[in-house]
């Protein structure tokens, strides 16, 4: 009888504020029960509406894998469908590519590169060369080689400042890139690469330099013949062959025009 009594003497607002608690809880404990469904939900349709890169990469399914290139859940996704939109030379793609060059995974970041490298549009060249500063010297090396495939002669200064890059193979890339660019710009930095500590650097950056065809390398090219490794002295001997004939040949054109002159 003391604590009914007690129980009769609590405000009267006790069992309202009472309720109102009870409704809140219940209100929260729903909201988490269906929010936990559906994550549930979305895990489930994920995995059964996964993206099947390979089918529409054979149907020619561009917008299929531009979908694809955009799906959150795996990466190893994104990255094939940046690869196939690469082989299936989609320049509407460019845009979604260019965006996937800041995916936060290395893997996915290559195969945009490398897709773009494919595709070789000049809306890429900027793009690509923001890429020669990423962290993953996978996507360095990629992109110099992209770059490359471009062609464009806007992206020389990128490629000779990669010529330094700490990793040698992005070095290596770079140095071969220069070569297809064919911009004498590169002439000084590809000579400074002839002394690069990587044997596979100097050998590039020599053949890089036949195909510029510039008398500047002849001297620095005849110092590599000495060189410790044999690939790179044959590299040397090749490259010095087909620029002292081409002095020969520029020679005999400057001999019959002065002649030509005369008569």
């Amino acid at each position: 009888m003391a604590v009914i009594g007690n129980l009769m003497t609590l405000p009267r607002h006790f069992g309202s504020r009472v309720a109102t608690e009870s409704c809140r809880f219940r209100d929260v404990y729903f909201a988490a029960m269906v929010s936990r469904a559906t994550r549930a939900r979305e895990e489930t349709s994920s995995l059964l509406f996964k993206p099947n890169v390979s089918q529409r990469a054979a149907k020619g399914d561009i917008a299929g894998l531009l979908r694809a290139l955009h799906y959150k859940r795996d990466q190893r996704v994104r990255a094939d469908a940046a690869r196939a939109l690469g082989v299936a030379v989609a320049h509407c793609a460019v845009p979604a590519l260019i965006d996937a060059l800041s995916d936060e995974y290395d893997y996915v970041r290559v195969a945009a590169t490398e897709a773009l490298g494919q595709i070789t549009d000049q809306d890429a060249v900027t793009p690509l060369a923001g890429a020669l500063e990423d962290e993953c010297e996978g996507v360095r090396k990629v992109a110099a080689i992209a770059l490359g495939k471009v062609g464009e002669r806007q992206a020389a200064p990128f490629l000779i400042k990669a010529l330094s890059d700490d990793e040698w193979m992005v070095r290596r890339a770079a140095a071969e890139a220069l070569g297809e660019l064919m911009d004498t710009r590169s002439v000084p930095s590809l000579i400074d690469a002839l002394r690069d500590p990587v044997y596979d650097v100097r050998k590039t950056a020599a053949k890089s330099l036949g195909g510029l065809r510039n008398e500047r390398a002849i001297e620095p090219l005849k110092k590599l013949l000495s060189d410790n490794m044999s690939p790179v002295r044959t590299v040397a001997a090749l490259t010095l062959k087909r620029l002292l004939g081409l002095r020969v040949k520029q020679r005999r054109i400057a001999q019959y025009g002065s002649t030509v002159r005369q008569r």
